[in-house]
């Protein structure tokens, strides 16, 4: 039997909230590329992983960037 695990989606209001950061510290990590997230569309709004959110916090560097969901 295959485990499933719950990985929630924020976006940048929850995000900053989890994250316990400042909206422009997220952004500027999402755009720095320190921090994974995505954007269905041209300046459409980012949606973040938990666990990539997670892994950001703890100081880890993302392996890879996530393409969409």
């Amino acid at each position: 039997m295959v485990e499933s695990k719950i990985n929630p989606v924020h976006d940048v209001n929850t995000a900053c909230t989890y994250a316990r950061v400042h909206q422009k510290t997220l952004l500027a990590a999402l755009r720095r590329k320190e921090l994974v997230g995505y954007q269905r569309a041209v300046n459409a709004k980012w949606r973040i992983y938990q666990s990539d959110l997670d892994a950001w916090i703890k100081g880890e560097v993302p392996a890879k960037v996530r393409t969409s969901a």
